[in-house]
């Protein structure tokens, strides 16, 4: 079969027609296929890439003396060093705004695994996050002030990471991961001084990464594991699902149809598997169909390409912390008979709309910061903790009239909202946040 075939078959008729409108040589490219296995079945963004391998196939490499990385990134501007141990790992935390630290914090081993070169602009001081607010793009002064350069020691993967983190689209594939990006000849630079190869092209766009050679096609991104349709990658190595066995990817969490459990794969904070498993788990009537999640018949997660898209679970009456941590695809949460979340739970949920928890009583720290629910009407709600629901500019309505205590920061940065709580008596938040009655 030839290779036109070939992506036909695997890939679909429009992907591999747009391939030969584009530059009919690519079908030309060694193992083809192998590369594209994972790509989608959508060839426009990646035909320059394409192209740029056919190219790259047909050039001699000039033969340099690569100089030394951090001399390179000293000329860029920036502080570098390189993050051998947890706490130099952990050093540039401070950097980050709360709801955009990096995941890599909450990796302990990762630089085991992985060579670490963090570089922090000089003048990252006069960097401010609030004159970026709102109009954040990846690449802007105050993203790329400060990076971490990170590559896996056994070869094959490299991303750089961005100081906005999840808060902009692909943050792990700034300068489309390719060090030349940031000063010429740092890609060769890095590769001899650490003695290991990886594989990166600026043209490759973004929700794409490049696994041994082979272009994986990515929905969501948390702590380097990234989910895409049916399959994921961690630590640079493609686990394909088995959906034969009735298997499923939900987002970082893998079902498991045989113990009928949800496990966790990516964030390793996330405690949704095991609240989840705690009250749905080994339930025969668990099952996936249509790639959702149901129980009896019933959904209980939806999913598109894999991500979780709305959350429906009747009987979960508690969340631990950081239950939810990252999820950014989600667009509705609804869970009736929840009374209780722990710290930090459902952060950087930058789709979600609809939030009900109509038997809700307790927040913990931390809760839905960073997040874009219109409405909120919790009439059991009667404590919740610092920084809920900050960052939530499209709220509009919170009604919460039997809320006592609230703590600092809640609320704050939704200008829209009006505010109901007529037994709050914590009074240190009435100077930030307006009341309206009734």
């Amino acid at each position: 079969m030839d290779m036109y075939k070939k992506i036909k078959k695997q890939n679909g008729e429009q992907f591999a027609q747009a391939i030969r409108a584009h530059h009919n040589g690519i079908f030309d490219i060694p193992e083809l296929d192998k590369i594209l296995h994972h790509a989608g079945r959508d060839a426009e963004p990646l035909l320059h890439y394409l192209t740029s391998l056919l190219i790259n196939n047909n050039m001699l490499e000039v033969e340099t003396e690569p100089e030394d990385p951090f001399v390179l990134l000293d000329r860029a501007g920036y502080a570098a060093f390189y993050a051998g141990t947890l706490e130099k790992q952990n050093s540039i935390k401070k950097y980050f705004a709360k709801g955009e630290l990096l995941c890599t914090f909450n990796d302990n081993s990762r630089y085991q695994k992985y060579h670490i070169v963090h570089a922090v602009k000089k003048d990252v001081d006069k960097i401010k996050r609030e004159d970026f607010k709102g109009k954040e793009r990846r690449e802007d002064e105050y993203g790329t002030s400060v990076i971490s350069i990170q590559m896996l020691k056994t070869g094959g993967f490299i991303s750089i990471k961005n100081r906005y983190n999840h808060k902009v689209a692909n943050c792990d594939n700034t300068f489309g991961s390719n060090p030349d990006n940031i000063v010429k000849g740092l890609s060769k630079s890095l590769k001899e001084h650490f003695n290991v190869d990886f594989k990166a092209d600026s043209r490759l766009p973004g929700d794409f990464i490049l696994v041994d050679r082979q272009i994986f096609k990515y929905h969501q991104e948390t702590d380097g594991f990234y989910c895409g349709d049916n399959a994921w990658v961690k630590d640079g190595k493609i686990t394909i699902v088995n959906k034969s066995k009735g298997d499923a990817l939900f987002g970082h969490f893998f079902f498991d149809n045989k113990s009928k459990t949800l496990r966790l794969l990516g964030v390793s904070l996330d405690s949704f598997a095991d609240d989840f498993n705690r009250d749905y788990g080994g339930r025969k009537g668990l099952m996936v169909k249509n790639g959702n999640l149901t129980l009896d018949g019933k959904i209980l997660i939806v999913t598109e390409n894999s991500a979780i898209k709305t959350i429906d679970l009747p009987e979960l009456t508690e969340m631990s912390d950081y239950c939810l941590y990252v999820a950014p695809s989600l667009t509705e949460f609804k869970a009736n008979n929840l009374t209780k979340m722990g710290k930090d739970c459902l952060i950087c949920t930058t789709n979600l709309i609809k939030f009900e928890t109509p038997n809700l009583i307790e927040m913990g720290n931390g809760c839905l910061f960073d997040t874009t629910v219109i409405e909120l009407k919790m009439s059991k709600l009667v404590k919740m903790g610092r920084n809920c629901f900050r960052w939530a500019p499209n709220i509009n309505t919170f009604e919460a009239p039997n809320i006592i205590t609230m703590g600092a920061n809640c609320l704050r940065d939704t200008p829209k909202s009006k505010i109901y709580a007529p037994k709050l008596n914590n009074k240190h938040n009435r100077p930030t946040i307006k009341y309206t009655p009734k």
